[in-house]
């Protein structure tokens, strides 16, 4: 299939911007006021790749404005805008992509951004076992800004094409040494389970660089970084130095509960925290304007397998029909959220895009239906007690914890909810509430009963859904991690055995729709029938814009808020082409 290289003018036809040389720049002056639970001191740190660096700090929204990214999505056009490539595309034969970076790149310590930086990049990926490397085959410069990404046989994909250009670039400066190591280790045909291997992996993860080398218009150092905020300043280098308007990004440390008075009080400008209900009406009531967008996500219940009733399909399916998962929405996040319909494994606002209709129809939506759901039970050998608590042939109540992030709005009041609902069904589940940080690790270490995470993706493509959470929180942990302890390349459906991480690695590869279809619809039968964890509703974000500090917003019907939550929220594109600006300017 062919496809033309395609040649971003986009900011400059829409907005008439032209950026002059950065170095003629002064810093503009103002302060954006955002929000992130970062890494506190002393285990903040400046790796690109490590636990407790970028991206623990910065996260999915402002990362990408230390460390750009070749491009950004648009989700109402279906086309993506140029960062640090200037074009991009499938070779003729769809063999290969390739990305040319745009001419005057720089990094902040002076350096060109280069082919070779791309390169590095993903050779330090390749060793920490990313995801484009199941369809990459090598990565090569064809020139000082060119770089070429040839396919593994069938590699090709849309959803190839946004790994690719969605994956942020590092300084060869500060990582060209371990990619180096990196190149040696694959042509001396080691593999991940050989020491060699394993040993870089863990020498990357240890890596501390004493500075942070940006592409992007703002930097900081470790000394920027305190308890209460920290803040990224300008630098002049970038291609976007000129076009941004805030001369410091001030970032607010913690979750709802701390960023609720910053954003009455004025001294936080916008927010991606989740907020009840009555704290959005308060916020309305103070004047504050308020966007809602997509998250791309919302909260699932998560099973340990090797708890009992947990390996039983028919308890689970049981659970899934005496959750109310409205009534869970509602308890959520208000009317900012809405009770799964489909069960499919894809958010309910993709699954008409990413599954066939037919598919939709034969899936078991799983309604609210008690009925049901004490069928299912009895069918798995339980009985209810002369307390309504369903206990097993030995008598036994089904007595377990539900663990959740004590200090995520959302989740928390998913997971309370969901417990009392089953508590009321017959379960006996205690409530364990943890620190966020806590509550993600015991997960991966698998020191829970049930717990609540996110499910699906910010993400137009099948293969990013069906990822979160069950490959996530399994063949994506580290080898010590048992997460959910299940074993998903031996999956059983309808009498036969799949392997459900090779199917979902490889659910969006070709550029063949209906093959896609095809393929997304199958695992979305098995996860349906398997109910291998709940998916209790779909989030949008309903986000606070303090105008008082904030210009330019956009109207609310602006397509710009067709873009979810995630690596690409609005405000990332409308901070680098300048949309936004310090009020009063």
């Amino acid at each position: 299939m062919k496809r033309l290289f395609l040649v971003v003018g986009l900011l400059i036809l829409v907005f008439g911007v032209v950026a002059l040389p950065a170095a003629a720049q002064d810093a503009p002056e103002g302060t954006w006021l955002g929000t992130w639970p970062y890494s506190a001191p002393g285990t903040h740190n400046l790796n690109s790749f490590a636990a407790g660096g970028l991206n623990d700090n910065l996260g999915t929204v402002y990362r990408v404005f230390v460390e750009l990214t070749p491009a950004y999505y648009m989700y109402a056009s279906d086309e993506y805008f140029g960062l640090l490539a200037e074009s991009w595309g499938f070779n003729d034969d769809a063999t290969a992509y390739e990305y040319t970076i745009k001419e005057g790149a720089m990094w902040s310590d002076g350096n060109p951004v280069t082919s070779q930086d791309v390169v590095d990049t993903f050779s330090v990926g390749r060793i920490l076992n990313w995801t484009q490397w199941t369809f990459l085959d090598s990565v090569e410069a064809v020139d000082e800004r060119t770089v070429r990404f040839n396919f593994q046989e069938g590699g090709a994909s849309r959803n190839a094409e946004r790994l690719i250009l969605k994956e942020y670039v590092v300084s060869s400066a500060n990582y060209g040494d371990l990619a180096e190591q990196a190149r040696q280790v694959v042509a001396d045909g080691k593999t991940s389970d050989d020491a060699e291997w394993q040993a870089l992996s863990t020498a990357i993860e240890e890596f501390r660089p004493e500075s942070l080398i940006a592409s992007g218009p703002y930097t900081y150092s470790l000394d920027d970084v305190g308890e209460a905020f920290m803040t990224l300043h300008w630098q002049p280098n970038s291609v976007f130095s000129s076009t941004v308007k805030f001369g410091d990004l001030k970032l607010w440390a913690g979750e709802t509960e701390q960023t609720t008075p910053l954003v009455l009080s004025g001294e936080l400008a916008h927010s991606t925290n989740v907020y009840p209900p009555a704290t959005v009406e308060s916020f309305a009531q103070a004047g504050i304007r308020l966007i809602s967008i997509s998250r791309g996500y919302g909260p699932v219940l998560l099973f340990n397998f090797t708890v009992p009733p947990f390996d039983n399909k028919l308890v689970r399916q049981a659970m899934a029909y005496a959750i109310n998962r409205d009534q869970n929405a509602l308890l959520t996040n208000g009317l900012g959220a809405s009770g799964t319909v489909y069960m499919s494994g894809i958010l309910d606002s993709l699954s008409p895009t990413l599954l066939d209709q037919s598919t939709l129809d034969a899936l078991d939506h799983y309604p609210n239906d008690l009925d049901a759901a004490a069928a299912k039970m009895e069918e798995a050998g339980y009985t209810r007690n002369d307390a309504g608590k369903w206990v097993d042939a030995d008598g036994n109540m089904i007595s377990v914890e539900y663990t959740f992030p004590a200090d995520f709005a959302d989740f928390s009041a998913a997971a309370r909810d969901a417990t009392a609902q089953l508590n009321d069904f017959g379960f006996d589940i205690t409530e364990r509430a943890l620190p966020w940080q806590e509550a993600a690790n015991a997960i991966r270490i698998s020191d829970f009963d049930l717990s609540v995470w996110s499910w699906g993706s910010a993400s137009p493509f099948a293969y990013q859904n069906f990822n979160n959470p069950i490959r996530r929180w399994t063949v994506q942990l580290a080898e010590d991690q048992p997460g959910l302890k299940l074993d998903i390349s031996n999956i059983e459906y309808e009498g036969q055995t799949y392997d459900l991480n090779d199917m979902i690695l490889n659910v969006s590869n070709g550029l063949d729709t209906a093959e896609q279809h095809e393929r997304a619809d199958l695992i979305a039968k098995i996860l349906n029938e398997g109910m291998y964890y709940i998916p209790l509703n779909e989030m949008l974000s309903v986000e606070p814009m303090n105008e008082s500090s904030i210009g330019g917003v956009p109207a609310d019907d602006d397509p710009i808020y067709k873009n979810p939550t995630g690596s690409d929220h609005p405000m990332i594109y409308l901070i680098f082409t300048g949309v936004l600006y310090p009020a009063g300017m």
